[in-house]
């Protein structure tokens, strides 16, 4: 059997280039918000967990200024601490310096299943080529809906639901792998090296691409 793969290098190279064009005082800053979790599955922290993974590929892009939101509490604290006089005056946060963003990413986890169907038979998915697929194949698939709000107007500038797919192929995994570089983070470690794992940087490479046509 062989199994087509067709990688996203292009894209990505393609915003690199993009990024490099846009001088550092043009780049929208962009803050990612936990995605809520809206599919009734039980799975824990899974809208962290995936907001932390935008976060970092849109990072990755190198097109926008990325705002830390998640984790804000500890940019605070530290703050507080250098005001408190307790650490060395020329190395202490000063308070006040906090970037505003222009720009909120909120996401809403619609379907989120590890077994979305079997498949049997032969089949083929975009961006593979499959020949006679074994019956009980397992396909993986999640989406989110995705909106994109003006931080000063509160107006919600775009929406749209974007998804991701990958195939358990008796041990192989069939589909559109991208993502970048970015790590599996802990609330989604359980799907690690799974067809859940590349359906997740499926839909958040198809996210990211949705995102820089629109800012």
């Amino acid at each position: 059997m062989r199994i087509f793969i067709r990688t996203t290098t292009v894209f990505w190279a393609a915003l690199a280039v993009l990024a490099l064009a846009l001088p550092a005082q043009a780049q929208p800053r962009i803050a990612v918000k936990d995605f809520r979790d809206k599919t009734a599955k039980g799975y824990a922290k899974i809208g962290a967990g995936m907001a932390e993974m935008m976060a970092t590929a849109l990072v990755e892009t190198g097109r926008y200024v990325v705002l830390e939101r998640q984790a804000i509490r500890d940019v605070l604290e530290e703050q507080d601490l250098g005001a408190s006089g307790r650490v060395k005056k020329e190395t202490a946060a000063p308070i006040g310096e906090i970037e505003g963003a222009q720009f909120l990413i909120y996401g809403t986890i619609t379907e989120f299943e590890p077994d979305y169907r079997g498949i049997g038979g032969a089949a083929g998915m975009p961006g593979i080529r499959l020949g006679g697929i074994a019956a009980g194949a397992k396909q993986s698939h999640v989406a989110i809906d995705l909106r994109i709000v003006d931080a000063k107007t509160s107006r919600i500038v775009a929406v749209t639901k974007v998804e991701g797919k990958a195939t358990d192929i008796g041990g192989g995994v069939g589909g559109v792998i991208g993502g970048g570089k970015t790590t599996m983070p802990l609330a989604l470690g359980g799907w690690a090296k799974t067809p859940m794992e590349q359906a997740i940087r499926v839909c958040i490479q198809n996210a990211v691409q949705y995102i820089s046509g629109k800012i």
